[in-house]
């Protein structure tokens, strides 16, 4: 996995002024990162956005798992303002070699859709806060980019519109029973997982998540067969529990869909 460098980076902002719904570009080597919002319409509890990662032919950054040395992508909110909770979700990831080591990320620029939920729909809200990522080369920079956006119910232009939408509809689609994950059987540090796809092909990638302090490493396919196949998959913290949840993407080809499945010995 690319080395993290350990030292503070300091990011500069583009001195162009930002659009009225969306945060300054913050430049970093390799890049730039900025969070966009549409503004919901009067009465919403929910309201969308994107966080933007422009990345350099030959820089990399992070999915949600990144291993046991990788930065994933995380946004912080610094105060209230009105919103409740925030959630990020993310396109089907690629599967990197670097060395002897294996990661999920991203090889261009990627959009990673944010959901807002409002604590009082009928007020104004203020998201002011950061993403936190890693954008990566041969080795990879911490990057914290700041926003600090207010949010009513005036009209969003139409080019952040497109951009959110894009970014949601990049999203996998939800898992069903001729695609998705059949059975997953912990099994000491490991879980063995099969998959149903639709198609007999072997461009098959299968890319797990954990969540309450259990991690997974990269998912290693085991056997493939017809539309079927199994994935070994470490479970690199939270060995002591007996069942595991797998917040998982599962990709064949250009498709891909997500979903989630309890795994227990």
């Amino acid at each position: 996995m690319p080395m993290l460098l350990a030292s503070t980076f300091t990011v500069l902002i583009f001195a162009s002024p930002s659009q009225a719904g969306n945060s300054d570009w913050t430049k970093t080597p390799g890049g730039s990162v900025r969070l966009i919002i549409d503004n919901p319409e009067k009465g919403a509890s929910e309201v969308r956005g994107a966080v933007q990662i422009n990345l350099d032919p030959g820089w990399k950054t992070y999915w949600r798992e990144p291993g046991d040395a990788g930065v994933p992508p995380e946004l912080a909110l610094t105060q209230d303002g009105n919103i409740k909770s925030s959630s990020l979700g993310f396109p089907a990831p690629h599967r990197f070699e670097d060395g002897g080591s294996k990661w999920a990320g991203y090889k261009k620029s990627v959009a990673l859709p944010v959901v807002l939920t409002l604590t009082d729909p009928s007020k104004p809200a203020h998201l002011k806060g950061h993403a936190f990522l890693g954008i990566c080369e041969a080795i990879c920079i911490p990057v914290t980019a700041e926003f600090d956006i207010p949010i009513d119910n005036s009209p969003t232009d139409a080019l952040t519109k497109t951009l959110v939408s894009d970014a949601f509809a990049a999203l996998p689609g939800k898992a069903s029973t001729s695609f998705g994950v059949k059975s997953a059987v912990r099994k000491d540090d490991h879980v063995k997982v099969t998959v149903q796809v639709p198609a007999d092909q072997p461009q098959t990638d299968l890319f797990v998540a954990g969540e309450g302090g259990v991690t997974f490493g990269m998912a290693k396919l085991k056997s493939h067969e017809a539309t079927s196949a199994v994935f070994s998959v470490p479970v690199l913290s939270g060995k002591d529990k007996k069942a595991v949840a797998l917040n998982y993407t599962l990709v064949q080809g250009e498709n891909a869909v997500s979903g989630k499945v309890e795994a227990s010995e």
